[in-house]
């Protein structure tokens, strides 16, 4: 049946460049570049936090380049467990309970990899989160709505649900995940939303030849400041131990040495070390708050919905 199921593939996707690549890395490439970079990632759910901002594919580097570390009370690199949304998720929450964390995604693959795990999963992308719509701001539009029709959730829809979450749970740890800075383009620096959505620029387009590096690097940037302008007001409004940090990286042309190849996007399983060096940024506002564990809940999602999401959002499933 597997292989079956390869020559079928092949078949269907000989001509394309594309698929190639992708099959190459992570076959080949990303198991050797595991063993020459033996990186091994840290455990987000031991460190110390209240509020985890994880910003979807932001690799040390570009936060750097793009926010001023030094307004923060630390600083650090650290190195993810995963080159991947599914395989960060997987490496951090799967086989594991936490009873004292509410985890609210704009990212559809939290569904499939830790429906089991926290007290509460709320997934923005397809849930209204008991909002009426007639009360949110004229700007802000609901999940469903923004993934269907865009293929992201902006960071305002993701902030007005975090501010719900954190009445309900006042006494629980919250990992917010936004869905920026990965592509597509969708905002501006000073928190305004573009009127069209840019689905070009994208690490993908740079191996195609139809962007180039410096066009996507700069749009990434732009897409990180949009994020980061709404993160960094809900960590003042949640409080206490507020970390910016990612789930993985992004490769932008850069080469895969020893190997004559360029990396492109964020394949599963590659340790290189662009796509797994990821920003840590502690802040504190006001006094810490109180932490205590309940019971873990099993949020079932249905698996076609998951799956149109993540199609919409640009993943293959």
């Amino acid at each position: 049946m597997n292989a079956r199921y390869a020559l079928d593939q092949i078949r269907r996707h000989w001509r394309d460049v594309g698929w190639w690549h992708t099959r190459v890395v992570s076959r080949l490439v990303g198991p050797a570049l595991g063993a020459i970079h033996p990186l091994e990632g840290i455990d987000y759910m031991e460190r110390d936090w209240d509020n985890l901002l994880i910003l979807d594919a932001c690799r040390a580097d570009m936060f750097e380049e793009t926010i001023s570390t030094d307004q923060f009370d630390s600083y650090e690199r650290v190195v993810s467990p995963g080159s991947s949304s599914p395989e960060w998720m997987e490496a951090t929450f799967t086989g594991r309970e936490f009873p004292d964390t509410v985890y609210l995604s704009g990212n559809p693959w939290i569904a499939k990899t830790a429906s089991s795990t926290f007290h509460d999963l709320v997934n923005i992308w397809v849930d209204d989160f008991g909002v009426d719509e007639s009360e949110l701001e004229d700007n802000i539009v609901l999940g469903e709505v923004e993934s269907a029709d865009h293929g992201t959730v902006h960071p305002d829809t993701m902030n007005e649900a975090a501010r719900r979450i954190h009445e309900q749970y006042p006494d629980k740890r919250l990992i917010i995940h936004y869905f920026q800075p990965h592509a597509p383009v969708c905002g501006y620096a000073d928190g305004t939303r573009r009127e069209e959505i840019n689905h070009d620029l994208h690490p993908g387009a740079i191996r195609e030849g139809k962007v180039t590096r410096e066009e996507v690097w700069e749009a990434y940037q732009e897409n990180l400041q949009y994020v980061y302008h709404y993160a960094s007001k809900l960590a003042e409004d949640l409080g206490g131990r507020s970390v910016f940090t990612a789930d993985h990286g992004e490769l932008f042309g850069e080469w895969m040495r020893p190997f004559p190849i360029r990396g492109y996007m964020h394949p599963s399983r590659v340790r290189h070390p662009d796509l797994v060096t990821v920003p840590w940024a502690a802040v504190e506002h006001g006094p810490r708050r109180e932490i205590t564990a309940g019971s873990v809940t099993t949020v079932e999602s249905d698996e076609d919905v998951v799956d149109e999401r993540l199609r919409d959002l640009g993943y293959k499933v």
